[in-house]
């Protein structure tokens, strides 16, 4: 597909768009502005009474916890009113709708309003003298709202996206490879809350074709003298500077809301952070593989939350080891040696999900289907794999199998997120992006396992691996926690 950003731009065709500039009318703005307004508040609404649910349901289980121990109930109006200053922190962080949002930053608003919320009330009750009598309602309130209201907030918003009433309708100003990318990632995360309904393309082949099943319906001159939306996403980065200035300054006057799609592929797109330079406009690029503080959070996060949870499952590792001991012949642990970070080897440690004679096995059938053995070349896995155990054939569909990596967790050599483990040979196929998996550990689990997992493309894998490692932050790995949680009740994808 060809478009404005891949250099097949219309000199005659962009010249028209930029001379031709309409003049902008302030009036229709104001209105564009109420009928945003008008658009958002129902899904805005039904995303803030989930709060208020969430913040009511907290307070009656605190004073149920409270009365049950003996501690006197914490008082109404007072509790009522830091929960509506929280409500309000989080309105002023935009999350009602929250669209445009992305998973790791709805997580961080959500984690730091109630932290600020919490600390402040903290602080007010001990200047007040009464902070010892109520510590612990206290306490227990912030906790508690902080895991009920965010799987509230989900629930909410899956039920509306279910309706088909959740999202800004938004249009995409380039139909080349970068809209391409841009309409297919907005169709397939509508959580995002930005629904593509047009796009604009200079190229006249384009017109009246389809992008993922958005209709191309016009050319960039059109986008500006028939907008069919009050958000546009202007994805042209190929285009030459002045032409990118033109279109940009013509389409920000025309739409409520303007995003530009600047030509830095390749950049780490979630460690960008907008710096001026005088009248200069500038972008803060970090790398927080580099920042200690960052590296901190994330192995504290792995100790705490990796003896936590080996304590809990206990009682489970105890049944899976007595489930495999019965099933099949052979020790309860394998030990694979895969690539660790530094790319030193180290045993990785799962529960036994094949017979003890896999690897004859699987070079018999090998030989015998060739079809079997480009796939595991491929994969380096079987979709139907003879060499699995009927016990093992279940803890790879829900990933039990994987439960023991947290003792290589606690040891360092593992993460809980990370990029997935891979073996000497298949080195080779990440290329000069494995100099950048060796600066992680690797995790138990990650992008790729939360987004596609077995189903993904090779070179898809290695895609996502590199995402991950270059735009890491500690809140993407709590985003990708809370995903994979959904991810393997699913079973989707796990072979």
């Amino acid at each position: 597909m060809t478009g404005v950003d891949e250099g097949s731009a219309n000199p005659l065709v962009m010249s028209e768009f930029t001379d031709q500039r309409p003049e902008v009318n302030p009036a229709p703005h104001a209105r564009a502005d109420v009928s945003r307004t008008t658009q958002a508040l129902p899904q805005g609404l039904a995303l803030f009474l989930s709060d208020v649910l969430g913040a009511l349901l907290t307070y009656l289980l605190v004073n149920a916890a409270m009365s049950w121990i003996g501690n006197p109930p914490l008082a109404r109006g007072y509790a009522y009113v830091w929960l509506v200053i929280w409500l309000l922190l989080r309105a002023q962080q935009g999350m009602y709708p929250g669209y445009g949002h992305a998973p790791h930053t709805e997580l961080r608003h959500h984690t730091l309003t109630t932290i600020q919320a919490a600390l402040a009330q903290f602080a007010v009750t001990y200047a007040v003298h009464d902070f010892d009598r109520s510590r612990i309602g206290l306490g227990l309130l912030w906790l508690l709202l902080y895991f009920v209201s965010l799987p509230l907030r989900y629930l909410t918003r899956s039920v509306l996206i279910r309706l088909g009433h959740f999202g800004r309708p938004v249009s995409i100003i380039g139909g080349g490879k970068t809209g391409d990318i841009t309409v297919h990632y907005l169709l397939q995360h509508p959580s995002y809350g930005l629904r593509p309904v047009a796009v604009y393309d200079d190229n006249p082949e384009l017109i009246g074709a389809t992008l993922h099943g958005v209709p191309i319906v016009g050319n960039l001159q059109e986008a500006v003298t028939s907008p069919r939306a009050l958000h546009a996403i202007i994805s042209i980065p190929g285009a030459r500077a002045n032409v990118q200035r033109d279109i940009i300054n013509a389409v920000r006057a025309t739409y409520v809301i303007t995003w530009a799609t600047p030509d830095f592929f390749g950049v780490p797109n979630q460690a960008l952070i907008p710096r001026t330079i005088g009248t200069h406009a500038s972008l803060e690029i970090r790398n927080n593989l580099r920042s200690h503080r960052s590296r901190f959070v994330k192995r504290l996060i792995d100790v705490v939350a990796g003896v936590l949870i080996l304590v809990l499952i206990t009682p489970l590792l105890l049944l899976i080891a007595l489930a495999i001991r019965l099933d099949s012949r052979g020790p309860v642990i394998y030990r694979a040696r895969r690539v660790g970070r530094e790319g030193r080897d180290f045993a990785c440690l799962k529960f036994r999900t094949m017979h003890q004679d896999a690897e004859r096995k699987l070079g018999a059938l090998l030989d015998a289907r060739p079809d079997l053995r480009e796939e595991f070349e491929a994969t380096h896995k079987l979709r139907d794999d003879p060499r699995i155990t009927r016990v093992g054939a279940i803890l790879r569909r829900t990933s039990l199998d994987e439960l023991p990596q947290l003792l290589n967790v606690l040891t360092g050599e593992m993460s809980l997120v990370g990029p997935r483990p891979i073996v000497n040979a298949e080195i080779a196929k990440y290329g000069e992006i494995y100099r950048h998996f060796t600066q992680v550990r690797p995790g138990m689990t990650g992008y790729w396992q939360v987004n596609g997992r077995s189903d993904t493309s090779y070179d898809e894998r290695v895609e996502m691996d590199n995402f991950y490692i270059t735009n890491w932050t500690p809140w993407l790995d709590l985003v990708i926690l809370v995903q994979t949680v959904r991810v393997v009740l699913k079973g989707k994808g796990a072979y």
